[in-house]
């Protein structure tokens, strides 16, 4: 007896509009829904394809367009070109231009608003990309902290 495997109901990406900003959280919704449901996806065109699918208007239009139409048109080049090849393609042309500078600069708006877990959890996600020390990460830290908790600790 055979068994059809079914598609397990992932969160669909959001729509890209091709924002640098948004780049890693569209692409890791995109690889994270291929990873969930590989029957869906047993090639590189139609990975490719799901992902182009979510991109929609803005800066990423040209990309989009130019890659679809190879690819609808079974453009041997584009028929070569690897989802792994295909996926640095992407990130080189929408990835943010200096990801540890803008790692940095989130990182000094970053205050604790509420629960201290939400903040390290923040904190602990920027600092990774920032290339910061241990020392400089200190600092920020507790810039990031209310200063009556500051006076607590330090007292």
């Amino acid at each position: 007896m055979v068994t059809a495997e079914k598609e397990i109901k992932a969160t669909l990406p959001r729509a890209f509009d091709g924002s640098r900003k948004d780049m890693k959280k569209f692409l890791r919704e995109v690889l994270l829904y291929i990873a969930l449901n590989p029957k869906a996806f047993t090639t590189d065109r139609s990975k490719k394809l799901f992902l182009l699918s979510y991109m929609m208007d803005g800066p990423g239009e040209f990309w989009k367009n130019d890659k679809t139409d190879l690819l609808l048109a079974f453009d041997p080049e584009a028929e070569k070109v690897s989802w792994a090849d295909f996926i640095e393609d992407f990130k080189t042309s929408f990835e943010p231009l200096d990801t540890a500078l803008e790692a940095q600069l989130k990182l000094r708006d970053l205050k604790m608003k509420e629960r201290a877990d939400e903040y390290t959890y923040q904190f602990s996600y920027l600092a990774k990309q920032t290339g910061y020390n241990d020392a400089v990460q200190i600092v920020a830290f507790k810039r990031g902290l209310p200063k009556s908790l500051v006076l607590k600790i330090m007292t």
